[in-house]
C-alpha cells in the first residue's frame, strides 16, 4: 500500500514538473512570437522610411533637372549665329527702352551703336535671344528683352536731362542737337589728334585736344559726333576722327 503511494505521489510529481516544462516552453513561443512581430513591424517602418527617403530624392531630383531645363543656358555668339533665322521681310519694332546695339550677339561685344526708346527699329533676323537689326546702312545685335511689337512711348525731355544729369553731362545742347545717350558707355579709338568741342558742331569751342591712338569713353552720338568723356571733361568728337 505505502509503494502503491509512493507511486502515485511520484506520478503525480512528474506531471506536475511536465505541466510547469509545458508552461514554460508556451511563454517562451508566445515571447518569440512578439519578438518576431516587433521586428518585422520595425523592419516595415525602416522599409517605408527609406522609400519615402528614396521618394523624395527623386522627386528633388526630377525638380533640380526641370528647373534646369526651365533656365535657358547662355549660349556664346557662334551659338546664336548658328541658330540665326532670317525672318521674311524685314520687321517693324519699338525699342523698349534706351538700348545699345552690339557688333555681335553678346552682351560683351562692341557697342556700335544704340536706339533711343520708343525709337523704330527694323529687324532683318533673329537668332536663340538676340534680334539682327539694321541702322544706317549696317547691321548689329539687339537683346531681345529690349524691343516690343508695340508701339512704345518715347522717354520725355524732363527724363532725358534727368539721365543725361546722372551722367553728368546735362545741359540744353544734348536737347538742342538731339544727342542720343547711350544705355551702356564704352571705349572708342581715335585715328588722328581730334578737338574736344563743347557742342556737336565745327564752331563749338575747343575743350581739349586729346592724341591719335587714346581710347575715350563714348557716352553718346548725334548724326556726325560722338558725345565722349576723357579725363573729367565731357564734350564732342568728329566720328571722321574715330578709327
Amino acid at each position: 500500500m505505502r509503494k502503491k503511494n509512493k507511486i502515485w505521489m511520484l506520478t503525480i510529481a512528474l506531471a506536475a514538473a511536465m505541466a510547469v516544462s509545458l508552461t514554460g516552453c508556451g511563454e517562451m513561443r508566445t515571447n518569440e512570437t512578439e519578438t518576431e512581430t516587433q521586428s518585422e513591424t520595425a523592419t516595415e517602418k525602416i522599409t517605408e522610411k527609406v522609400t519615402e527617403t528614396e521618394t523624395e530624392t527623386e522627386t528633388e531630383t526630377e525638380t533640380e533637372t526641370e528647373t534646369e531645363t526651365e533656365t535657358e543656358k547662355e549660349l556664346t555668339p557662334e551659338e546664336e549665329k548658328a541658330s540665326e533665322t532670317e525672318l521674311k521681310g524685314n520687321k517693324t519694332m519699338y525699342a523698349a527702352d534706351d538700348i545699345n546695339v552690339r557688333s555681335e550677339p553678346s552682351t560683351e561685344a562692341d557697342v556700335i551703336s544704340s536706339f533711343d526708346q520708343g525709337e523704330e527699329v527694323t529687324v532683318s533676323a533673329e537668332t536663340k535671344n538676340w534680334y539682327k537689326v539694321e541702322k544706317d546702312g549696317y547691321s548689329g545685335y539687339v537683346y531681345k528683352d529690349g524691343l516690343s511689337e508695340k508701339k512704345v512711348e518715347p522717354k520725355t525731355d524732363e527724363e532725358r536731362a534727368k539721365i543725361m544729369e546722372q551722367q553728368g553731362g546735362a545741359d540744353s545742347t544734348d536737347l538742342e542737337y538731339n544727342v542720343q545717350t547711350y544705355a551702356e558707355s564704352f571705349p572708342i579709338v581715335l585715328a588722328s589728334d581730334a578737338n574736344v568741342r563743347s557742342v556737336p558742331d565745327e564752331d563749338g569751342n575747343i575743350l581739349t585736344t586729346i592724341s591719335s591712338e587714346t581710347h575715350v569713353t563714348a557716352v553718346g552720338e548725334t548724326d556726325n559726333w560722338y558725345k565722349v568723356e576723357y579725363e573729367g571733361v565731357i564734350g564732342y568728337i568728329s566720328k571722321n576722327l574715330v578709327g
